[in-house]
């Protein structure tokens, strides 16, 4: 009794007690590994021949280790009946013990059965159909198919089991039911009936389809919304587009870097949006739906419903987020509008639009326009423009334009400008603007970069990677001793970036930083003619960010001629005007040659200069 009655005996024992718990639920979370199966799934063999009724149910309960619940009111449990199942579920031995005449669920340990409505009360509203869907050569029973009706959009998956059930309307004349899964052959079925029925499915493996070898492998994604339901997450981006045709030989293409890349964030969108029942359906069902209208808040919730990935919409409205196949006139998001294929018409988004094939017409957006391929129109954002091959029209951003491939038109952005290829127009950027090749128009931007142009580009830097002008000079004139010189872009008009210094020569400035504008003309026979006109700030003090501003405009027009290919020499007058508030300061240059002064000789009551001087030096060239 003491030892019992021991504090440190009684925390000692709760400890062992906390472990013992501990250990039982971590032995029993690593032996569930899986969910455990339905009771309604689970298998068993029964054979029975005119038994009663009760005394069927309670083999059929003993054998699967759970209890039936039923009103005996409700059920002839008195009734005899024979049944002979080997290794079939419990869903399935009790739909051919009711025939339709019980429904049947299942709560923790028990399966719940009631008598279904009368038929009469259901012809004016709706049905079900319910089975399972089982390979026709194994029996397997499938996972992940599609079952729907293109009439009403009624759309079911199979479970993990196989098992489906769909809800259709009763109203039309005709329902047919299709069937849809990768790799299996499609089947449709009509249905003539209109109440609730048991009906199992069977499918065909598509023999024509190549099997992939070695099989990727796959991890699954569980629906929030509903849990039942899992699927691959490779589905989303592997998959055919729906109406491609792969023949049996082609030619290997080069890649499209930049459109195969905007498919994974195309498909991210999809996946992030998009309910799993979607994307099983996007993954399985090869038709095209077409709905002249459809309104949607979210993807999976809208007119559509599961199969939006799957209808192309004359006219599209979605509140947050919108999923389709295509849109044939017009789409309005106030948030996301996310688009499989084409976009023929206006599309307009408050925050972005995503398509993932051709957009004709105009494209709106708050931060972004997303297109996989190509685009024949306009497209105009706040943010950011990003085409994967192909641009006809005309292009507007507030930060960027990206396109893969060739422009055909123009290019404003406040911010950055792309042609991944050719330029056929003009690209105008507040920062940059770059393209391969720049075949017609022109480049007009703070930068311009381009590997080869037949135009001029317009900037404060340009630079043309084959075809352009580069030179690096080393120079002397009568203003400094010495130059070291950068100009960069083409023949008709490059830029100039110069740094000049008489080190700390007494009636001489300290240095000088320019930047200029220069055009050349080819003469033959490796001779070149230029005029640059150069404008540079001049530091006179040795403490030059306090002293007033000197200013040096320079006119060059100078003669080049090549000594080899990467090699020349120039030389040329310069026509100089000089601005300052000090008086005198080029008065008495040394021993030096006084240059020709415009105007007269400056004196001290004069702040403004003009000469006539001269310039030489060496250039290294890039061709």
């Amino acid at each position: 009794m003491d030892r019992l009655n021991h504090p440190g005996s009684f925390g000692f024992g709760v400890k062992l007690i906390a472990l013992a718990i501990f250990a039982t639920l971590l032995g029993a979370t690593i032996s569930s590994g899986q969910a455990p199966t339905p009771l309604l799934e689970s298998k068993m063999s029964i054979r029975v021949t005119n038994q009663r009724m009760e005394e069927v149910l309670r083999q059929i309960a003993a054998k699967g280790s759970f209890n039936f619940s039923y009103s005996p009111d409700a059920i002839d449990v008195k009734s005899r009946v024979s049944i002979n199942a080997t290794n079939q579920s419990v869903r399935e031995i009790l739909n051919v013990l009711f025939d339709g005449t019980v429904t049947f669920k299942e709560r923790r340990k028990y399966i719940i059965l009631v008598k279904a409505p009368p038929t009469a009360e259901k012809e004016t509203s709706s049905f079900y159909l319910n089975g399972y869907i089982v390979d026709e050569l194994t029996g397997e029973r499938l996972p992940d198919v599609s079952i729907y009706e293109p009439v009403t959009l009624a759309s079911a998956v199979s479970n993990k089991f196989g098992y489906y059930k769909i809800t259709l309307p009763a109203l039309p004349d005709q329902l047919k039911l299709e069937v849809r899964k990768s790799a299996y052959t499609g089947r449709t079925i009509k249905i003539n009936s209109r109440k609730n029925s048991y009906y199992s499915i069977s499918l065909v493996p598509d023999t024509l389809r190549p099997i992939p070898s070695p099989e990727p492998k796959m991890t699954t994604r569980r629906d929030s919304i509903q849990p039942k339901v899992e699927i691959p997450v490779i589905v989303v981006s592997r998959q055919p587009e729906p109406d491609s045709i792969v023949p049996l030989q082609r030619k290997e293409r080069k890649p499209e870097p930049l459109s195969e890349s905007l498919k994974y964030i195309r498909d991210g969108l999809v996946y992030a949006f998009s309910s799993a029942r979607q994307l099983i359906h996007t993954s399985n069902i090869s038709d095209t739906l077409y709905r002249p209208f459809q309104a949607s808040i979210l993807p999976f919730i809208g007119t559509n419903q599961q199969l939006s990935g799957n209808v192309i919409n004359d006219i599209s409205l979605n509140l947050f987020a919108g999923y389709s196949l295509g849109v044939n006139a017009l789409e309005l998001g106030g948030g996301l509008n996310v688009v499989r294929l084409d976009v023929y018409g206006v599309q307009a988004a408050g925050l972005a639009n995503a398509v993932g094939r051709n957009v004709s017409g105009v494209q709106l957006a708050g931060g972004l326009n997303l297109v996989i391929e190509n685009v024949d129109g306009v497209q105009a954002s706040g943010g950011f423009n990003v085409n994967g091959k192909d641009f006809d029209g005309g292009q507007f951003s507030g930060m960027a334009n990206v396109v893969g491939r060739d422009v055909r038109g123009i290019q404003i952005s406040g911010g950055v400008n792309v042609a991944g290829r050719t330029l056929y127009g003009w690209q105008m950027a507040g920062i940059l603007n770059y393209a391969h090749k720049v075949n017609r128009g022109h480049q007009l931007g703070i930068i311009n970069i381009a590997d080869s142009t037949n135009t001029t580009p317009i900037g404060y830097f340009s630079y043309v990677k084959f075809n352009g002008y580069r030179r690096l000079e080393f120079t002397t004139d009568d203003f400094n001793y010495g130059n070291i010189t950068f100009k960069t872009g083409v023949k008709k008009f490059y830029n100039i970036f110069t740094l000049g210094t008489s080190g700390f020569i007494n009636g001489k400035p300290i240095g000088s930083l320019g930047y200029g504008i220069g055009t050349a003309r080819s003469l033959g026979r490796g001779w070149m003619l230029n005029a640059d006109l150069v404008l540079n700030r001049v530091a006179i003090q040795k403490r030059f960010w306090q002293q007033p501003q000197a200013d040096h405009l320079r006119l060059v027009v100078a003669l080049e001629k090549k000594l080899s290919n990467r090699l020349a020499l120039s030389v040329g007058p310069t026509l100089n005007f000089f601005n300052s508030p000090y008086r005198g300061l080029l008065e008495g240059t040394g021993s030096r040659r006084n240059p020709l002064w415009i105007g007269g000789v400056p004196n001290a009551s004069q702040s403004n200069y003009g000469w006539i001087g001269f310039q030489a030096g060496l250039r290294i060239c890039n061709r």
